[in-house]
């Protein structure tokens, strides 16, 4: 797959893409089954944007300037020309310039690649992150009783993909996410993880409670009558 930093097809979406992150599109807009046509046709990728102001399905958006370049990995070509696809992150991008003659955005672009940050941090705080990340899911799953444990969960070890895994997955709005796309190095991405990770559980365990209160005074009323 190529990468053209001059004139990429542009995907403005209500998401926030990471590299080494899938994101399924359902396409049924004709200007973007013309841009994901040309793109395997020319077997290139597409920025994905989030989108500041305006509606996927608008005309006129809004658009943050830093993104992430997506791969089509599988494509399912329905029959009236809708498409589904299973697309990858690859690499983040600054957008440096937009255009507006094929039916969709377009635009010049440099490719962003992470730096690592201090070598000797890296390992301690990619642990910690693991472990914060794992209870946390652990804690999701006990919250919305699919009963999945600490030992049940698997998360990477790479601390880069550890870093964009959290981020992909933390259940925070989408601008929060993208603060998290746009921080330089991965250390300081999985530190600031590390603070949010630990804001949420312990938001998460206080809404455990709550419910648990409630369902001990649903019970007793219950056995009182």
């Amino acid at each position: 797959m190529d990468i053209p930093e001059r004139d990429l097809p542009l995907f403005p979406l209500n998401t926030v893409l990471f590299p080494r992150m899938p994101l399924p599109l359902h396409i049924f807009e004709p200007r973007y089954q013309a841009m994901m046509t040309r793109c395997i046709r020319e077997r290139i990728g597409f920025g994905v944007l989030l989108i500041t102001d305006g509606e996927e399905v608008g005309e006129n958006v809004d658009t943050v300037t830093v993104g992430t370049v997506a791969r089509i990995v599988n494509v399912d070509e329905l029959d009236d020309g809708r498409m589904n696809l299973l697309t990858m992150g690859v690499v983040r991008f600054r957008l440096l310039k937009t255009y507006h003659h094929h039916p969709y955005m377009s635009g010049d672009i440099e490719a962003w690649e992470d730096e690592m940050g201090d070598p000797k941090a890296l390992p301690k705080l990619t642990q910690a992150a693991h472990k914060a990340y794992i209870n946390y899911v652990a804690d999701l799953a006990d919250l919305m009783d699919e009963g999945d444990r600490p030992g049940q969960i698997v998360a990477p070890m790479d601390p880069q993909v550890l870093s964009y895994t959290i981020a992909a997955n933390l259940q925070v709005p989408n601008e929060d996410k993208q603060k998290l796309l746009e921080i330089e190095t991965v250390q300081e991405r999985l530190e600031r993880e590390l603070d949010l990770l630990e804001g949420e559980r312990g938001f998460l365990q206080r809404v455990k409670l709550m419910r648990e209160t409630f369902a001990r005074k649903d019970f007793d009323k219950f056995s009182n009558n």
